[in-house]
């Protein structure tokens, strides 16, 4: 029982943790008609690309994703249904991040881009991404509560205990971005 509490206050604090970076992107969108009044602004593109990219992996690496739902799919009574929902919006917000990367790239080789469809598509995945988070708080939170074993909740536990002791997260998105812009953005390598 005392892993099961554990896991899930890490669990509540890593939505958290996601809504908090999930706001700074849309606090950066709001910035969008000033930042770009002359046309596109390279700083104000590089910061919303980062803060995007921020909150694609943090979502990824969270326990529920990395532990919880694996657990879950292994689990002799179903949750077939919730998770294939949550498959779903995992499928629309990749496809709408991928566009959007796209327009970054586009924007970084000098092409035009409509900065107000780009801020829309932006806000359409940060609304996806609060979909997905009710869910997983209203819906396979219970479920997994419910359906996963005590062991399968120690193992989680143990895991979490292991990733918060060995690896500080905030080092792991600032390399994964860094290699990620130098990969993708050779225009956005330098600080503006």
């Amino acid at each position: 029982m005392l892993t099961t509490t554990y896991s899930m206050v890490v669990l509540s604090s890593e939505q958290q943790n996601a809504r908090r970076i999930l706001g700074k992107l849309e606090q950066c969108l709001q910035d969008a008609s000033s930042a770009c009044a002359g046309g596109v602004d390279c700083a104000w593109l590089e910061r919303v690309l980062h803060k995007l990219m921020q909150v694609d992996r943090y979502c990824h690496q969270r326990t529920v994703e990395l532990y919880v739902i694996p657990a879950l799919r292994e689990a002799p009574a179903g949750a077939g249904d919730l998770l294939q929902r949550l498959d779903t919006l995992c499928t629309d917000a990749m496809r709408i991040l991928l566009y959007v990367c796209s327009q970054f790239e586009r924007a970084a080789a000098g092409v035009d881009v409509d900065i107000d469809a780009l801020v829309s598509t932006i806000e359409l995945y940060c609304r996806h991404i609060l979909v997905l988070l009710s869910l997983e708080e209203e819906e396979l939170f219970p479920a997994a509560r419910h359906l996963l074993p005590t062991e399968a909740w120690f193992q989680i536990a143990a895991r979490c205990l292991y990733e918060t002791s060995t690896k500080p997260a905030h080092g792991r998105l600032a390399h994964s971005f860094g290699a990620y812009k130098r990969r993708n953005y050779p225009c956005l390598r330098k600080s503006h």
